[in-house]
């Protein structure tokens, strides 16, 4: 919106535009000298004496013909109807006006405006429905480029060294209409590394799956699938829901930042490694319907290697492949279950956090006691991922309510409670429950500030209000254990 403003600042000033250039390539002005006679026209006259003037049109002159005129093939095509023309061909039906016109906000003028005044004039219609204005590239300081500065990157240098996607990723992600954006090295460096990423998460799936895995889901039923199942294919049709409706309103960073957390953090930190130790369900079949869709997904961002990865396994092309369908696989009550997934991430997440804070051995096998509360069935049927997803547990007692366990790294997630058994400091123990106790009280703070504000009382949607009432009550449960467990080391 704030280019609207330069937009009719333009528009309701407009002057007279030299429209003559002294350069080598344009479309040649067609006015013809004879002494003092001038004749206008395409054709040059028939009489002798006649010379065409040696002046090229604007550039932008004739890029303000772009939309339409680029459109006919031939020169018998363009036909005059009354104050109009028309182009008599298929293309010309089938794509003007064209959706979306892709440019930089500082031609606004010089190019869109001026499509926009030719385009009406001369065809009598509009030339695009959507203008995307992106913005400049600047370095990785906020600096413009410049030659003298020495500050410019080289594209073509850049995938040599990075590749192609890598390149194009860097400059879609963290650009948003209108709005500068910084290129450096170390960015394109770091969207490389996501994209061997991609292909390591590709190959281990195509290793994985056999001759028969179909990549379809039709046919399971919701016995079928664990809770991990559940909880990767809901986390998927969340995904292509907020990607289809991100790119439909060119809103291309935001899909490609998306996609990058769910196939990065989701698939690849926690489904996949899910798939090592768990073999109940079709696993190999979620797998191969997950890279299915999530490679076409991926294709405007990442072209060639994800059609490279596409060629592996399939004979038709990526690019000609339809868009992600809409298949709602799970029932409405597998939907709501697979967020009980997120409490056995915690737990995992819990545990690894304690061993790390207390600098445990990663090869040093523990014993650990969980006090699940209400979550015991969910912590029995998933306990396999409990012990063995980077946690290093050896046995593991699941029990409702347990006893404070003395000399134990204790930590607590909700109302679970977590004994590590065997590998206790007590001095740093002291000092990681105290921390954890320092980190809880401001979560507390804030989380009460947010409640006790009408504003965010009165407009956030119910269920939002009653997750931060949850989440208080949680903090506050933890910070009462943690708080005994600090008492026990006195």
């Amino acid at each position: 919106q704030r280019f609207e403003k330069h937009y009719f600042n333009w528009i309701d000033n407009l002057r007279d535009w030299c429209i003559s250039r002294q350069i080598w390539y344009g479309h040649q002005i067609p006015v013809w000298y004879r002494g003092d006679e001038r004749y206008i026209g395409v054709e040059e006259p028939q009489e002798e004496g006649w010379e065409q003037d040696k002046d090229t049109l604007d550039t932008w002159f004739s890029s303000g013909l772009w939309t339409f005129s680029t459109l006919a093939s031939d020169p018998n095509q363009i036909i005059q109807e009354g104050n109009n023309i028309i182009i008599d061909n298929k293309d010309f039906n089938n794509f003007h006006p064209t959706n979306v016109l892709e440019t930089g906000y500082d031609i606004l003028f010089f190019w869109v405006a001026r499509m926009i005044i030719m385009t009406t004039y001369a065809v009598g219609d509009i030339p695009f429905y959507d203008v995307y204005l992106h913005g400049l590239i600047l370095d990785g300081q906020g600096k413009k480029m410049s030659k003298s500065k020495g500050n410019v990157i080289n594209p073509l240098n850049m995938i040599d060294k990075h590749g192609t996607d890598a390149v194009r990723f860097s400059l879609m992600i963290g650009s948003t209409p209108g709005h500068d954006s910084c290129l450096s090295d170390e960015k394109i460096a770091g969207f490389s590394k996501f994209v061997n990423k991609l292909w390591n998460i590709s190959r281990f799936i195509l290793n994985k799956i056999d001759q028969n895995t179909s990549g379809s889901l039709e046919g399971y039923s919701s016995e079928d699938f664990t809770l991990a199942d559940k909880w990767i294919l809901k986390k998927f049709n969340e995904l292509f829901k907020e990607v289809t409706k991100d790119l439909e309103k060119y809103k291309f960073s935001q899909a490609g930042e998306k996609l990058k957390r769910y196939t990065w953090e989701e698939l690849a930190d926690w489904y996949l490694e899910i798939t090592k130790f768990e073999d109940k369900g079709p696993k190999n079949d979620i797998l191969l319907y997950i890279l299915n869709n999530l490679l076409k997904m991926w294709h405007p961002f990442i072209p060639f290697v994800t059609e490279a990865i596409w060629q592996k396994y399939n004979e038709s092309l990526l690019i000609s492949e339809k868009w992600v369908k809409n298949v709602t696989i799970l029932s409405n009550d597998d939907l709501e279950k697979a967020d009980d997934f997120e409490i056995v991430q915690d737990v995992i997440s819990a545990i690894r956090n304690a061993r790390a804070e207390n600098n445990v051995d990663p090869g040093r096998r523990l014993e650990m006691i969980i006090g699940a509360d209400k979550y015991m069935d969910i912590i029995k049927d998933n306990q396999i991922l409990v012990q063995n997803m980077r946690t290093g547990i050896n046995n593991l007692i699941i029990r409702e309510k347990v006893e404070k366990q003395a000399q134990a790294i204790y930590t607590v997630t909700g109302k679970i409670e977590i004994y590590l058994l065997g590998a206790i400091d007590k001095d740093k123990e002291k000092e990681r429950i105290s921390k954890e106790i320092s980190n809880l009280e401001k979560q507390k703070k804030n989380t009460q500030q947010k409640l006790d504000s009408k504003e965010f009382i009165n407009k956030a949607p119910e269920q939002v209000v009653n997750k931060e009432k949850q989440k208080l009550e949680n903090v506050k449960t933890e910070l009462e254990n943690l708080a005994g467990q600090l008492r026990q080391f006195g």
